[in-house]
């Protein structure tokens, strides 16, 4: 895993903090150039840091033009792109009864817009690196939903319906296509309002085979794989993380 992508270069949205910051340090820690993409500049910063060779571009990816600029800050210091990681995302808990508009437009403009168009724009660097990998992260709750999180639930599963697509369109050029659904991470950001608005304890772990929460460390985990060799002829699969409760 030390040495599985040497010479690789990746990018990671949304990796300021929590899911997207580990993705970094793991793929980082797997030899792959990281450009870090978030909104906080000191924050990401912090990350780079730690990564053995990094770049921070500070975007807000719900802005189109922002796009192009993220790929090409990337290409001019590393001069290629072999990975790209969808991790950036919103959420809103509550009733979907109570769901606002101005939420459903943010959810929507990032989860699903926004990875759109920043893989439209990636995908020809993808292409000429011969092997290109993208990794969406999405959401269990594609697959088995749960209270208080239909906006978010349902962007994400057009996020898995665009994995696939892409997978169709893309594999005959060299480019891998796959998501990660993880169930609650206990250590994300993007996780701390379900965590708030479900009973943890007594709803959510008796329902989980391996009695625990997923945790970043989970995710990264499998985004470094997926990005690596050894999936090669993985294309349009939709990992669900969950410790066993789809099983």
């Amino acid at each position: 895993m030390t040495t599985s992508l040497d010479g690789k270069v990746a990018l990671v949205t949304g990796a300021t903090g929590g899911i997207g910051a580990e993705i970094a340090r793991t793929l980082a820690a797997a030899g792959a150039a990281v450009t870090v993409v978030g909104r906080n500049a000191e924050a990401g910063a912090t990350v780079v840091k730690e990564l053995n060779r990094g770049l921070f571009v500070a975007a807000d990816l719900t802005r189109r033009e922002t796009h192009q600029s993220i790929l090409d800050a990337t290409l001019a210091l590393f001069g290629r792109l072999d990975i790209l990681v969808n991790n950036a995302a919103a959420h809103a808990a509550g009733p979907a009864l109570e769901g606002a508009e101005e939420d459903f437009d943010r959810i929507v403009a990032l989860n699903y817009k926004a990875a759109f168009f920043l893989t439209q724009a990636a995908l020809p660097s993808l292409i000429a690196s011969g092997a290109g990998r993208i990794v969406n992260i999405s959401s269990i709750g594609t697959v088995k939903s749960y209270a208080g999180a239909a906006i978010y639930n349902s962007s994400k599963a057009a996020l898995d319906n665009l994995t696939k697509s892409w997978a169709l369109e893309h594999g005959p050029d060299g480019v891998r296509a796959n998501a990660v659904n993880p169930g609650i991470v206990v250590d994300g950001p993007m996780s701390a309002p379900v965590q708030e608005f479900l009973d943890i304890e007594h709803a959510v772990l008796p329902t989980i085979p391996a009695r625990r929460l997923a945790t970043a460390a989970d995710v990264a985990a499998v985004v470094t794989f997926l990005a690596g060799p050894g999936a090669d002829y993985l294309n349009g699969v939709i990992v669900p993380l969950d410790g066993g409760l789809t099983a």
